[in-house]
């Protein structure tokens, strides 16, 4: 028994190196399948990596061409509202480009205004001092109807177009504010227009009411051309061919209206007001645009004059001016917008200035002594206003104006009237909801210190509020830069 216990451990001892031997072949063997599981999923891993990084790279490149493209055409839109398309000389005799049903059709749409109006003071005086400053109108108190307007435009054929836009007041009556035709296919940059129209003078002055940034008027609009200057007669505009936008403009009228003071009553076949402007602009990148404008309007009144308002409101007397006017003018916009994208944030920047001088005769008190004898005056005004949308549907903004008294001669008249030396101002801050491009609503609180208190000579100070609604129903077209 002894000799096979010793037989037995032998033969383990002789077998244990092949067992061992084995089993280490067998784990080498699973530490090689592991090693290649892990350099496979390691391989599908990085391949899965490299198609996620190629996709999010896809997408960022998709992403940035959707956003130029809606920047391009954002800023082909702006540039449209811009300048006028320069078109191709027109074809030959007979060669008579089809123009389709559609086209023909006047476009119609209505807009209606109103507000509510809180004043302080009296909220039908004249600013001080301004000559003819009552031609503009004044909003009321409490709730009123602003002017509602009825615009109609077509294609007539395919080398003019026609558009009328009447104002319904609030006094129930109907006024023809423009009312013209003008070439669509004259060729080399020009553009002709004529009949009534809004003139070219400046930035605002040619932009309806619906469409300003607040709901009244700067105070040097308002006290050298009323709400919107206009007249009948002809306009000619030249767009040059150039990298940036140049538009030269020149207007022959009537003179209808004498700017700032009102119409007057004309018997005469000549024109009577001559306007010059000048418009550059162009883009800085992709989110910046701008344009700076310079004008000039030349008038004369008819012998019988014109009514000088504010002073009337200083004597309680009818005094006239009959002579001449000049305005000139500059003006400076800037906008910003996201890589050349306004529909979520904006900013707008407006500046005007003007300058107004008058020669001729002034007569006081015609209806009793009716000293005529000769008057000069200069003044100026200027306002600066800025804009920004920080949401799609809310913008506010704030407003400075500000007039200077200048110099005006009144020679004999002097004894008779003197003029006060007072330079009106005032801050305005707005705030407006718009849901959709056809509504807006607009709370508005200025600080307004435009009028003088003769007998004392202080400043008489107000606070206005105003609760404007503008709603635009059928269609209606963009508006320009």
């Amino acid at each position: 028994m002894q000799k096979s216990l010793i037989v037995t451990a032998l033969a383990v001892a002789i077998g244990a190196p092949a067992i061992a031997s084995a089993q280490n072949a067998d784990l080498d063997q699973i530490r090689r399948q592991i090693q290649e599981l892990r350099d496979t999923y390691e391989t599908r891993i990085k391949a899965l990596e490299d198609q996620l990084k190629s996709a999010e790279a896809a997408a960022r490149k998709a992403e940035e061409a959707a956003r130029q493209a809606t920047a391009s055409a954002t800023r082909a839109e702006e540039s449209a509202q811009r300048t006028v398309e320069q078109a191709q000389p027109p074809a030959a005799t007979g060669a008579q480009p089809a123009v389709s049903q559609n086209a023909l059709n006047p476009g119609i749409s209505l807009i209606l205004n109103g507000s509510w109006g809180r004043y302080g003071k009296d909220a039908t005086a004249q600013i001080t001092g301004f000559h003819g400053s009552g031609a503009s109108e004044i909003i009321g108190r409490g709730p009123s109807l602003g002017e509602s307007e009825l615009f109609l435009s077509s294609n007539i054929d395919p080398y003019f177009r026609g558009a009328l836009l009447a104002a319904l007041t609030p006094e129930n009556e109907v006024e023809v504010e423009e009312a013209f035709v003008e070439t669509t296919a004259l060729g080399y940059g020009l553009t002709v227009k004529g009949g009534r129209f809004f003139s070219g003078l400046g930035y605002w002055n040619s932009v309806h009411p619906h469409a300003w940034d607040f709901t009244d008027a700067s105070l040097v609009q308002r006290a050298f051309l009323g709400k919107n200057y206009g007249d009948d007669g002809v306009q000619l505009r030249w767009v040059a061919p150039l990298p940036v936008f140049v538009q030269l403009g020149a207007e022959l009228g009537r003179g209808r209206e004498f700017a700032g003071m009102g119409e007057i009553e004309r018997n005469s076949n000549g024109k009577s007001s001559e306007t010059f402007f000048v418009k550059v602009g162009g883009d800085l990148g992709d989110s910046h645009s701008w344009q700076v404008g310079a004008s000039h309007l030349r008038q004369r009144t008819t012998t019988d004059g014109v009514t000088l308002f504010d002073y009337d409101d200083l004597t309680g007397l009818v005094n006239l001016f009959a002579g001449r006017q000049r305005i000139t003018g500059g003006d400076f916009v800037w906008k910003w917008a996201p890589d050349g994208n306004p529909k979520y944030r904006n900013f707008k920047f407006v500046s005007e200035f003007y300058q107004r001088k008058l020669d001729g005769d002034f007569t006081f008190d015609t209806a009793g002594a009716a000293t005529t004898d000769a008057m000069r005056a200069k003044q100026s005004g200027w306002f600066m206003q800025g804009v920004y949308q920080f949401h799609p549907y809310w913008r506010t903004g704030l407003r400075y104006d500000r007039l200077s008294a200048g110099t005006v001669s009144l020679n004999a008249n002097a004894a008779n009237l003197t003029p006060p030396g007072f330079d009106p101002n005032r801050w305005t801050v707005m705030m407006d909801y718009n849901p959709s491009e056809f509504s807006r609503i607009r709370l508005q609180f200025a600080r307004d210190r435009s009028r003088q208190d003769i007998a004392t000579g202080e400043t008489i100070g107000d606070t206005i509020v105003f609760l404007q609604y503008v709603y635009s129903l059928g269609a209606h077209g963009a508006h320009r830069f």
